[in-house]
């Protein structure tokens, strides 16, 4: 018998540390997730969250630009989200 949480792939840092956490402090909120089929969801959202974040510091999206241009910006963060989705799916599916 696997131990619980042994068959959640890596994803991520911040992804494992989540699941660990909740694992250990919160294992009614874990059970919940995996009930309801939300966990890996739900622990890649917490991943692509610090991915974008990332990537839109690296590519000069912030708060300066949304001031000056905010069109632009939508479509910048739109942009970035969409490209950290496609790479977490891709990771996830290798």
């Amino acid at each position: 018998m696997a131990v619980k949480g042994e068959d959640i792939p890596y994803i991520g840092e911040w992804s494992e540390l989540r699941k660990n956490y909740l694992l250990e402090e919160k294992p009614e909120d874990y059970d919940e997730l995996e009930r309801e089929h939300m966990l890996i969801e739900y622990l890649t959202g917490i991943e692509a969250a610090e991915l974008v974040e990332r990537q839109m510091e690296y590519e000069g999206v912030n708060e300066e630009l949304k001031v000056k241009d905010q069109l632009k910006w939508v479509g910048l963060v739109n942009n970035t989200r969409s490209q950290v989705r496609e790479i977490l799916t891709a990771e996830l599916c290798s």
